[in-house]
This record gives C-alpha cells, sequence and structure tokens, in this order.
C-alpha cells in the first residue's frame, strides 16, 4: 500500500472510530475481506494451469469455483488449497512431483480468487469452499493448505473429511490475531477491531455455528489422521506460533520447524517439496 493511501486509511479510522463507529467498523470489514488478486506471472504457473482439464465445482447462490484436474482420474487424489490473495497456481512446484508418484491432482481457486467470482472472501466461505469440492471428488488420499487454506481444513475437519492424511503449510490457527495485526497497520482501535469481528460473527452466526460457538472454538478438531504440519520461523504473515498451537492441539501430528523460507517460498522449497512427497507416498 502507496504511504499517501495508508495515510489516509489511518487519518480515516482514527476519526470515523470516534465519530461514527458503525461506519469504521463496515469500512474495516470489507477492507478485510477484500483480497488483492494476484495474476498468474511466471512461464512455470501458466505452463502448469495449461495443462489441468478445467472444471467447477458448485459452491452456494448459484456460485461456481474455478477447478483444475492433473493426471489420471481413476488415480488417488491429493487436493491443494491455497491461502489468502493465492491460486491453484501458488502449487505449481507440487504439481509434476505428485504426477511423477501416480497421483492425480485438484486444485481449486477459492472464492475472489483465481479464476472465480466474487470481490470479497473469508475463513467461513473458505471451508465451505472446501467442503463443497470434497463432495464433488472421490475419497481424497491427502489434502494439502497453504495458510488460510490450512486454516480452512482444521475449521472443516472439525465435521470430518474423507481423507487419509493432511499436510498443513504455515497454517492459520486463530483468526483473531490476524484481525488485530491489520487493525494495528491501519490505525484501527483494538474496541472497533472487536466490533469488527463482532459483526461478521453476527453475518455469519448460522454458518459458524455449524463448525463451533465463537471464532476460537471453529479452531478445535479432533480429527485424527496422520498430519505433517510445516511452518517456517521466519514467516511474516502467519506466525509460526499458530503451526505450534496446531501441532500441541493434534500430537498427533508430526510439527517441522524450517527456516529462512518465510511464508511463500516454502512452497518452492525443494527439500519441502521432498518431505511432503515422502509423507504422502508412505
Amino acid at each position: 500500500m502507496k504511504t499517501l493511501q495508508l495515510y489516509l486509511i489511518r487519518l480515516f479510522f482514527t476519526f470515523s472510530s470516534r465519530l461514527i463507529p458503525a461506519l469504521a467498523v463496515t469500512v474495516a470489514a470489507r477492507m478485510f475481506a477484500t483480497p488483492v488478486r494476484r495474476k498468474v506471472h511466471n512461464q512455470l504457473q501458466l505452463d502448469i494451469l495449461n495443462k489441468a482439464s478445467r472444471f467447477t465445482i458448485p459452491y452456494r447462490d448459484g456460485i461456481e469455483l474455478a477447478a483444475y484436474r492433473w493426471g489420471d482420474k481413476t488415480a488417488p487424489v491429493i487436493l491443494l488449497v491455497h491461502g489468502w490473495t493465492g491460486t491453484s497456481a501458488s502449487f505449481a512446484h507440487f504439481i509434476e512431483p505428485l504426477l511423477e508418484q501416480g497421483f492425480q491432482v485438484v486444485a481449486f481457486d477459492a472464492l475472489a480468487h483465481g479464476a472465480s467470482p466474487g470481490k470479497t472472501a473469508n475463513l467461513i466461505q473458505w471451508t465451505e469452499n472446501l467442503i463443497a469440492a470434497m463432495k464433488q471428488l472421490p475419497p481424497v488420499h491427502c489434502i494439502v493448505g497453504h495458510s488460510l487454506g490450512g486454516g480452512a481444513i482444521v475449521v472443516a475437519s472439525s465435521l470430518g473429511l474423507n481423507t487419509n492424511k493432511l499436510v498443513l503449510m504455515a497454517p492459520l490457527s486463530d483468526i483473531v490475531k490476524p484481525t488485530e495485526a491489520f487493525a494495528d497497520y491501519v490505525a484501527l482501535p483494538r474496541k472497533t477491531n472487536r466490533k469488527m469481528l463482532d459483526y461478521f460473527a453476527k453475518k455469519y452466526k448460522s454458518r459458524i455455528e455449524v463448525f463451533g460457538q465463537n471464532w476460537s472454538e471453529i479452531f478445535e478438531s479432533d480429527f485424527n489422521v496422520p498430519t505433517l504440519i510445516m511452518h517456517d520461523k521466519d514467516d511474516k504473515e502467519v506466525d509460526w506460533n499458530h503451526g505450534k498451537r496446531l501441532a500441541d492441539q493434534w500430537p498427533w501430528s508430526n510439527f517441522i520447524t524450517t527456516e529462512g523460507l518465510g511464508h511463500r517460498r516454502i512452497m518452492r522449497d525443494t527439500q519441502v517439496i521432498s518431505t511432503v512427497l515422502e509423507f504422502v507416498t508412505e
């Protein structure tokens, strides 16, 4: 965000939070839920998407999500779930290695991301997107999620998932902390931030209650399948403690800490990819 733009946004929230708090909450909620659409730029991502068979996944209210399939449709399925501002192409470095191991690979663009429709998205919708995808697929051998995608997998797992394994890379395990980081960045007072969380809770009340009674409870799950959790110590977007918290909650999981990869390079690291391949094939 440009310096002048950020200054004006901070100025707006500083005064509107005091004078017109309802407006501040509405604008903040809209900003927080609006992703920056990232275009596919590098050749590897373009080549990978061009090799895919494209289809759609019915979501709700007539919305269909863009989806991609690589490999033999009769082979065991690996489902990939990207993170915030990502797309199916975010997993470009994983596709060929998984295909070489005899898997069928499926990915979808979440609401308001990639080729899927929409302007805003949130964790509950992301979780519903995953559940919608699972309904369209045969039993899935392993679900691999990054960032918010990993968080959505955890939330969805409280209802059970038809899969043998999970891989969570830099997974989100707390939605409150990211909203507080957003609030600090745009100079939104913590009191107003809490009202923003209440705004989302009220708007999606019936849909949240499917997974839990509050923002913390929705991440509580005892979905006991072999799980690999990987998180980088230098992650600036989703702190390493998110992954550690999940690992502590799921003692049956294997938690691996990397260093120097941050939030996105972990998706391209050859050693990380090798570790994931070894886990899904064992």
